[in-house]
């Protein structure tokens, strides 16, 4: 059963060029938001609180991207059996990397 698309009107009012160059520009805040927060969040308790909001905000608009540019090149099932993959080697990679710092 395929998963319904709740971005279908906005993907077919704006098309997929659209979707793209949105994406390019979400990510790019995100990475934005988050070189802030680790320069200045030392800084003022106040500040850091609303950088990570910001962060927040963009994990949001970036999450919305990633779900459509799965819709527009039709690859939601491989990217989590990927997904899965990276996971299982992270975790072999962190195995790793502890039994080299553990005496």
């Amino acid at each position: 059963m395929k998963k319904q698309n709740p971005y279908k009107n906005f993907m077919e009012t704006f098309g997929d060029e659209y979707i793209l160059q949105i994406s390019i520009e979400e990510a790019s805040e995100l990475i934005k938001a988050i070189c802030k927060f680790k320069r200045k969040s030392i800084d003022v308790q106040k500040e850091q609180s609303e950088l990570e909001n910001k962060i927040l905000d963009c994990i949001a608009d970036m999450e919305i991207c990633l779900d459509e540019l799965k819709i527009i090149f039709d690859v939601a099932e491989q990217v989590e059996k990927i997904k899965q993959s990276k996971i299982e080697q992270g975790k072999v990679r962190a195995e790793n990397y502890l039994k080299k710092r553990l005496p």
